[in-house]
Formats: C-alpha cells, sequence, structure tokens
C-alpha cells in the first residue's frame, strides 16, 4: 500500500512549511493532489485555501496579503481566512454575494510550521508540552524533500535492529547486532516504545550529549501517532534530555517532506544548537541513504505479498497492524458515506 491508496490519510494533520516562509507574502502548496494556497493574516492566524481565484481562476498564491486579507492579483479581490469574498473593488458599495468564496482548508500554526489537513482530522496536532516549557529550548533542524515512502520512514521509526549496521558512523557497532527488549504500549492511533539502547559515544557525540566515555546508552520513548508524526523522547545517564520529533508530508508515492526539531533540555552554552543540528544531520543522513534505496509499496493490507520478517520486527508490525485497522475503520466508513 502507498499513503495515496487510501483517502483515509487525508484527515490527518502534515507540517507544510515554516511559518517563517509566509513573511513575504502567500505560498503555494500541493497536499493529496490538492492546490491550496497557505498565507498569514496580520492577527498571526495560517490560511489554506483553494489556489484559484473564483472569479477568473488566476493562482491566489500569485497575490499579496493586507491585513487580515488575500488580494487576488488579476482583479484585487480580497478573501478572508474562511475563503470567502470580502470586497470586489470594481463594486465597493455592492456585498459580495455568499456565492463569491473558494473552498477552505484545515490549517493551524504549531512549533514554528504551517500544519495543513485536506479533510476533517481524526486526531489533532501532536501535543509536545516541552515545546512550551521553558526548561527547554526548541532548535528547528530539517524541512526538506526526501525521496522514500512514509509507511517505509514508519518503519525506521520503530527498527531498533538497524542502529549497529546503518548507524555504524555514528552511535552503532557492528559488533553489537542483537538489538535491546522493549515494551510495547497501544492507543487509538498510535504506539508507544520503549527500551534501553547502549550505544557508542564516538568524537561527535561526546559533543552532542557532554558524555566522556566511549560508550553510553540511550533511555528511548518513542512516541508515534498515526500516520506520519514520531516524538522520540531520549534521555542520557548525566540528565540531559534530547527529544527529536519528526513528521512525513507525502509528496507523491516515493516523495515526502522530512520535517524535524529537536527539543533540549539544555543551553546554548552548554551545547551549541549547531552542535545537536550537525550531529542529527549525521543520523538522519544514514537513515536516508538506506531509505531512499526502498521500494515505495509497503505491503499492510490482507492480500499484499508479505516481506520476511524476524522476532525484532513486532514493533513495525504493530504498526502496519495500527495503519491497516484505520484504512478498515475509517476508510470503509468513507466509502459508506460517499
Amino acid at each position: 500500500m502507498k499513503i495515496a491508496d487510501a483517502p483515509v490519510f487525508r484527515r490527518f494533520w502534515y507540517p507544510a512549511m515554516p511559518i517563517a516562509a509566509l513573511a513575504d507574502g502567500p505560498k503555494p502548496f500541493a497536499l493529496f493532489g490538492e492546490e491550496m494556497v497557505l498565507w498569514q493574516a496580520a492577527n498571526g492566524s495560517v490560511s489554506a485555501l483553494v489556489d484559484e481565484c473564483c472569479h477568473r481562476s488566476v493562482k491566489l498564491s500569485l497575490g499579496e496579503t493586507r491585513g487580515c486579507s488575500l488580494i487576488c492579483p488579476y482583479h484585487g479581490w480580497e478573501y478572508d481566512v474562511s475563503g470567502r469574498v470580502t470586497l470586489i473593488p470594481q463594486r465597493p458599495e455592492v456585498a459580495p454575494p455568499a456565492s463569491a468564496r473558494v473552498k477552505a482548508y484545515h490549517a493551524a500554526s504549531r512549533y514554528g510550521f504551517v500544519w495543513v489537513a485536506v479533510e476533517d482530522p481524526l486526531i489533532p496536532i501532536p501535543d509536545l508540552p516541552e515545546a512550551e516549557d521553558p526548561a527547554y529550548r526548541l532548535i528547528q533542524e530539517f524541512h526538506e524533500p526526501w525521496d522514500m515512502s512514509t509507511f517505509r520512514l514508519v518503519d525506521n521509526w520503530f527498527d531498533l535492529a538497524h542502529v549497529a549496521f546503518v548507524h555504524r558512523g555514528t552511535q552503532g557497532d557492528v559488533s553489537q547486532p542483537v538489538p535491546p527488549p522493549e515494551e510495547i504500549e497501544e492507543f487509538d492511533f498510535g504506539l508507544i516504545s520503549r527500551a534501553t539502547v547502549p550505544i557508542a559515544n564516538r568524537t561527535e557525540g561526546k559533543s552532542y550529549t557532554g558524555i566522556a566515555e566511549d560508550v553510553t546508552v540511550r533511555t528511548r520513548v518513542a512516541t508515534w501517532w498515526a500516520p506520519n508524526c514520531r516524538k522520540l523522547h531520549i534521555t542520557y545517564p548525566n540528565g540531559l534530555q534530547h527529544i527529536i520529533f519528526t513528521a512525513a508530508t507525502p509528496l507523491g508515492d516515493k516523495r515526502l517532506l522530512f520535517t524535524q526539531f529537536c527539543i533540549r533540555n539544555d543551553s546554548e552554552a552548554d551545547i551549541p544548537a549547531e552542535k545537536a543540528i550537525a550531529f542529527d544531520r549525521r543520523v538522519t543522513t544514514e537513515d536516508r541513504i538506506i531509505l531512499e534505496a526502498t521500494r515505495a509499496d509497503v505491503p499492510i493490507m490482507p492480500g499484499e505479498t508479505p516481506e520476511q520478517g524476524m522476532p525484532t520486527d513486532r514493533a513495525q508490525n504493530l504498526a502496519r497492524r495500527k495503519l491497516r485497522q484505520i484504512v478498515e475503520t475509517y476508510g470503509l466508513a468513507l466509502q459508506a458515506a460517499g
């Protein structure tokens, strides 16, 4: 299955772009084949509308913002955040008809990004209490296209067995290929995995963790919100907490926007942000090389040819089952409603 195969995945939140990208005007964006314009009103609210003026179909993303209005570049028609035309400059004395409007998608701003959902979301944007806690700092890391399936990335998030091999240049040790045991907890739209993971602590890792020993451990709590968000809460023996939040926004069968930031309970004086980013870049690049070499189609649904497995795939298999349950439960409901 590919993420576009099931309409239900239109009912989740996806990060589209940094809010800062809207500072100089509206921007185009496309999700699940829906072309939209993203823009920010003067009051700070963000909006996602169909990228087509209801008058003569020009792209609204070519326009500009003024106050809390989006201005069409063709004839100056003004839209509010709900997609309603509030002013037709050629007839300023007449209120625009109720039919003068464009479709509005769900839009919100969280963690420095604009999030969008094409249809009514089944679950809210994940809550990260540490992001609002003054004892922590949020460091923006990556927002870029990767050539891989969203579901392959989900597999990777739960794969403790790959660390020894894929991350041999950063944290892995190929002489220790057997991963530690993990505890797994399920909830309605996701999973939580808990494990204590021994890791190699090489030169760059020491700068990243503040730990001098060549080997250390990570107490790891990975929370996944289906289909596309993961919070990896890592605690080191010295008390450092490094929380990695990653989200995948599907751009195609084998293309996604990889969005990641980290949250840490230290300061710039302790570990400069650039060192944290540089190390996470090395780790994510190791994953990227492998995942971009996988195929897009992932056997999740009944009837699809299964892949070979091993006992350490348990969390990945549970995640695949959770995705199958979402498709079977909500996908069929959507078809019945249609």
